[in-house]
């Protein structure tokens, strides 16, 4: 039984060399487990054609608990960071999204809502959230990651005419995922150096072809010289994740018998002459075609990777896109990237697009062996969707990769501000969630409460544009305020393709009917030691309170200082709803006055108990307020 394998290196090949391989064994997989629990999440592996069950259990139901009373949600949240539904049970009745997918409703009944994938696909993977409600609201989060083993076909024997070479090909098929490496080796006795170009043997590994379901193929050729055959064995090797460490699979290098002539036979007949002119004239074309050949066999076409990107490109940042070269020299080519620019929408003006030269932006790495085209960018919204271009000049040939750019904006305001701020029992209480400056407009937000209860309905405004291309949307429900309703925490969940994975964020708010206290911090003196007879300040910050009345009081020695000498700033509305302010005070060192004490006191229906902070200025004992 054979394993396989990781890592790859991809090249194009022209069809016609592959047509003359003949391949005989097959590489196949053998089994693996596939289940790691973290804290938080669960790690599943699953070979695709497979099924898997993804756990999910919950709270002992009280007993004779109806199926009706019972709510389960799965979705799940795929790499282009969407959200898919996948199976609903409500009411008693099963919603099945992804055809396969199920729960069992007997196990539901003893708190086991695991989701059953039949015939996993490549579609499958991703991170799915299991949500319940029995009316205690519960979430489970599993990930799923999906493989298939390579299978790898490759002729037993090759035999190789004496002077001659000869092509043997290499069979990587129905791999997942896209990752991986062949090389070829040549066996030695003890020895297996890696086979590389030279006059004996040439590699060229083509590109890598998605099949159907998803899986991935690749073929890798070696052009072998006779002179190998001392060698005994050609191994292909393989690596893949699937696979601990590389799989060789080998063949069998012989000598191709050649067939002798008698020439006595050959001249045998009534023209002799004529007989040996033909065997001249075709044994020159034999010679001929045999050097052509050898020729185009040593002829190395340079390996081009398809353009890479950053798996998300934001907006203001640098990005770079990346090209890789391999199988050529470092001053063998020479690279030029190029942007598309012009407007693709209008029709009109299709005729007036082209390709603007970026190559003065790039750069180039090398390694000695792989050498790697670096293209450096800035984008903005307006630059969403740009078509850009990487083109390998060599040998007279042009090898060309594009690519198209997405933009993303991540939204830089998240919050939920509440009408009236401070809530009341049997009130209407109005909560509105705001995402500002985000890109593309594609958003979707959705309301729950105490992780998980969904709330209905809510309205949604926008999403609006700016000047700057930048988007804002607001989502707004509103309920009246029930005496349980102290301490309840409600969720705005925004999903957008600017958010890393899961792919959502959460902004909560937390009902409280008696205000938030201020953090007060302590008094700071500007400058820290002023001179004698010169002015200084000394100022509190008051952070993070509601209701936003809040009164503020100096005192030096415990006398209530003049409020001409105080200035109080009006309380200002932070990101998170909550209000902070700044107090400062006015004094002057003099020598009048000595070891006085300042005290300022903070009062706040928040607030069990006024707040004090006190401060003395340091090196300068003798202190007196400036009024």
């Amino acid at each position: 039984m054979f394993s396989s394998i990781i890592g790859l290196h991809l090249s194009p090949l022209m069809d016609g060399v592959f047509k003359r391989c003949y391949c005989t064994g097959t590489l196949s997989p053998r089994s693996r487990q596939g289940t790691v629990v973290s804290s938080n999440t669960a790690f599943y592996r699953a070979v695709i054609g497979s099924d898997v069950i993804l756990r999910c259990l919950f709270t002992k139901l009280p007993p004779q608990q109806s199926l009706s009373k019972i709510t389960v949600e799965w979705y799940r949240v795929d790499a282009n960071r969407d959200k898919n539904s996948v199976y609903t049970f409500e009411d008693g009745h099963a919603f099945v999204k992804r055809e396969g997918a199920e729960v069992s409703q007997t196990k539901l009944l003893h708190s086991d809502a695991s989701l059953r994938l039949n015939n996993v696909t490549v579609g499958d993977e991703g991170t799915y959230n299991c949500r319940i409600i029995t009316p205690v609201v519960e979430t489970v989060t599993a990930t799923l990651e999906v493989f298939a083993y390579p299978q790898v076909s490759l002729p037993k024997k090759a035999a190789i005419p004496l002077g001659e070479d000869k092509m043997i090909v290499c069979d990587v098929r129905g791999y997942y995922p896209r990752k991986l490496s062949v090389s070829w080796l040549l066996h030695n006795g003890s020895h297996t150096p890696p086979a590389r170009a030279s006059q004996l043997y040439q590699v060229c590994t083509g590109m890598d072809v998605q099949n159907g379901d998803g899986t991935y193929s690749i073929r890798s050729g070696i052009t072998v010289d006779s002179s190998v055959l001392k060698h005994g064995q050609l191994m292909c090797q393989v690596e893949h994740q699937t696979n601990p460490g590389p799989f060789t699979i080998n063949v069998t290098l012989t000598q191709a018998v050649s067939q002798h002539y008698d020439a006595v036979t050959l001249m045998a007949g009534s023209s002799v002459a004529s007989v040996l002119l033909v065997l001249a004239a075709v044994g020159a074309v034999v010679l001929f075609l045999r050097y052509s050949r050898r020729k185009a066999m040593w002829h190395v076409t340079p390996i081009i990777s398809e353009i890479s990107q950053p798996s998300v490109t934001y907006a203001g940042v640098e990005n770079v896109l990346k090209c890789m070269i391999s199988g050529v020299g470092l001053g063998e080519f020479r690279v030029r990237w190029s942007k598309l620019c012009g407007d693709t929408a209008d029709s009109e003006a299709i005729s007036l697009l082209h390709w603007d030269d970026l190559s003065d932006q790039a750069s180039l790495e090398s390694d000695g062996g792989h050498h790697t085209s670096v293209l450096s960018l800035c984008l903005s919204t307006s630059e969403d969707r740009s078509r850009y271009k990487c083109e390998v000049h060599w040998n007279g040939q042009t090898f060309t990769r594009e690519t198209t750019v997405h933009v993303k904006v991540e939204p830089t305001f998240l919050q939920i501000s509440s009408i009236p701020q401070i809530p009341k029992v049997q009130r209407l209480l109005v909560l509105c969630c705001r995402v500002e400056n985000f890109f593309p407009s594609e958003i979707y937000l959705e309301w729950s409460r105490n992780d998980g209860e969904p709330v209905h309905p809510a309205t949604h405004y926008g999403p609006f544009s700016d000047h700057s291309h930048l988007y804002s949307m607001w989502s707004k429900i509103q309920l009246t305020m029930a005496a349980e309703d102290e301490s309840a925490v409600y969720t705005c969940r925004v999903y957008h393709s600017s958010f890393s994975v899961p792919g959502y964020k959460d902004v909560h708010y937390h009902i409280n009917t008696q205000g938030t206290p201020p953090n007060v911090m302590f008094i700071d003196s500007d400058p820290l030691d002023p001179a004698l007879n010169t002015e200084c300040t000394l100022h509190l910050c008051i952070k993070d309170f509601c209701p936003k009345h809040v009164a503020v009081s100096w005192t030096v020695d415990g006398d209530l200082v003049d409020d001409s000498c105080v200035f109080n700033t009006p309380p200002t509305l932070n990101i998170n709803g909550l209000y902070s302010m700044y107090s400062f005070l006015k004094v002057s060192p003099t020598p009048t006055l000595r070891n006085c004490c300042y005290c300022c006191k903070v009062e706040h229906s928040a607030l069990g108990q006024p707040e004090e902070r006190h401060f003395t200025l340091t090196n300068t004992p003798q202190t007196l307020p400036l009024c």
